[in-house]
């Protein structure tokens, strides 16, 4: 699969096609490089988009009753371009102590990695939510912490994993997306993200 420069092949803690994502704390503290699947695609079908920093303030938000509903609705929040909300839905579980989830939330690296994971999903002919529904199937749960793949998560009836491959080149036999999920005070949260390229 022909990535740009700076990806080696190797197994990398959280980027993704169109941008390199770590885990949020990660996010909060770092600047991330840019990096691209092969290919260009035009604007994807939409429907009403939230904006990224919405003008009422953001509260962190609850976690999810399942680890399938932290990853629909996480994957939501980024396909709508609701960077911030995204990136506060994770802040329960790992935001540092003493640190304000709003003000790091805001952060222009954070809503620049989560504009690349829109990006890598994002494509020509795939409608994204609301009319869009984002769908995860069940994934095997033995403790707090479980991964999903990106071939567990559908959008508008494909894989995020097919979604992520259009345009690449190459070999993408090799290719995973993974979601890492945690549980923290019984709920379930979106915490990271691996790649293998």
């Amino acid at each position: 699969m022909k990535l740009s420069a700076g990806h080696t092949g190797r197994t990398r803690k959280a980027p993704v096609p169109g941008g390199i994502l770590l885990p949020w704390v990660a996010l909060l503290a770092t600047a991330c490089a840019p990096a691209s699947v092969a290919g260009s695609a035009s604007p994807a079908t939409t429907g009403p988009v939230t904006p990224a920093a919405p003008a009422s303030p953001v509260r962190p938000a609850s976690g999810a009753g399942t680890p399938g509903g932290a990853v629909e609705r996480w994957v939501t929040q980024i396909l709508q371009e609701r960077y911030t909300e995204a990136c506060l839905s994770s802040a329960p579980v790992l935001l540092p102590a003493g640190q304000d989830a709003e003000t790091l939330c805001r952060k222009p690296e954070v809503l620049a990695s989560a504009k690349s994971l829109h990006e890598a999903w994002a494509k020509p002919g795939v409608t994204l939510p609301p009319a869009g529904k984002v769908e995860v199937a069940p994934v095997k749960q033995a403790g707090d912490r479980i991964t999903v793949p990106d071939t567990a998560i559908k959008l508008d009836g494909r894989t995020l994993r097919s979604i992520e491959l259009v345009g690449a080149t190459g070999d993408t036999g090799s290719f995973s997306l993974s979601l890492k999920v945690q549980r923290h005070a019984g709920s379930w949260y979106v915490t990271g993200f691996d790649l293998k390229a």
